[in-house]
């Protein structure tokens, strides 16, 4: 028999009906503060019947409490510096598009400057040149004054002078002199004509796109490029041609076809100083 309030009840064929308000309220109390505290770690035990906490379990609470924000909050920080300092997938694509870039701007800006120097170098000479042609034009319109100085002093030993043998020297005095400005002006021509650039025409025939002719006429930098004059029926076989102007010498040379070096097999061959086999472009007067 169980005891509900003042009444008995007997038997098993009704249920006990017993009210909420029959059980006091603190463990339901005591219920939410444990899942509290499942929440942010174990309590410090209480004492007494109140279960109240003291001055001092309050503060070692809180400073555990402030000790495990600390730690969250550098781990989420050491979180977020690895994260920005990671490269994600596409800024390492840009990143190595862009190492590529500079890396072909580099190349471009070497080989302009290579071609530079070159220029600068052949425009030194052309002023040489000039100032010996300079020199030269002088030198001649002297001998010019000297010579027809002396063309007009036997002209006159011809026409009225009555001593035939002095006339006859006069005539051969100006026979040689004129025989030695024209040796001068022959030797004189043949030196600059080396110095005058001849054009030279190319011919590549081969299955490409695109070729340049490079060499060392210009220091290995930019060379010419050949244009295509015919091809086949079917377009594969193309024949380029391009005009080169280069002064008379000997020249070592390749075609570079579609970015990749080719010799042409019907041209002579040698060796240069590291051992690289080039073609052999003779140019003469």
């Amino acid at each position: 028999m169980l005891a509900a309030g003042n009444k008995a009840v007997t038997g098993g064929a009704r249920p006990l009906l017993v009210s909420p308000l029959d059980y006091p309220s603190r463990p339901c109390t005591l219920l939410r503060a444990t899942e509290s505290q499942a929440a942010v770690g174990p309590a410090p035990s209480t004492s007494g019947a109140s279960g109240a906490i003291s001055v001092k379990q309050k503060l070692e609470l809180l400073q555990q409490l402030k000790q495990r924000s600390t730690s969250a909050i550098e781990r989420q920080q050491a979180a977020d510096v690895y994260k920005s300092g990671a490269p994600r997938m596409v800024d390492a694509r840009m990143y190595q598009a862009a190492i590529d870039m500079q890396r072909k701007m580099s190349e471009k800006l070497s080989e302009s400057n290579m071609y530079t120097s070159h220029l600068e170098q052949r425009l030194e000479e052309c002023h040489e040149d000039l100032e010996a042609a300079y020199d030269f034009m002088k030198k001649i319109s002297m001998e010019f004054g000297t010579t027809g100085r002396l063309a007009e002093s036997t002209a006159a030993a011809v026409r009225f002078g009555v001593d035939k043998e002095d006339s006859v020297t006069k005539v051969q005095a100006l026979t040689e002199r004129l025989h030695y400005l024209e040796q001068v002006v022959l030797k004189s021509r043949d030196a600059f004509k080396s110095r005058v650039p001849q054009r030279v025409p190319i011919t590549w025939v081969g299955v490409a796109s695109e070729v340049r002719l490079v060499g060392d006429f210009d220091d290995w930098t930019r060379g010419v490029e050949l244009s295509v004059s015919d091809m086949d029926n079917d377009g594969s076989l193309r024949t380029f041609e391009g005009t080169v102007p280069l002064l008379p010498g000997r020249y070592q040379v390749k075609f570079l076809v579609d970015g990749e070096w080719r010799l042409a097999p019907d041209w002579p061959m040698e060796n240069d100083e590291v051992g690289e086999t080039n073609n052999v472009l003779t140019v003469e007067w």
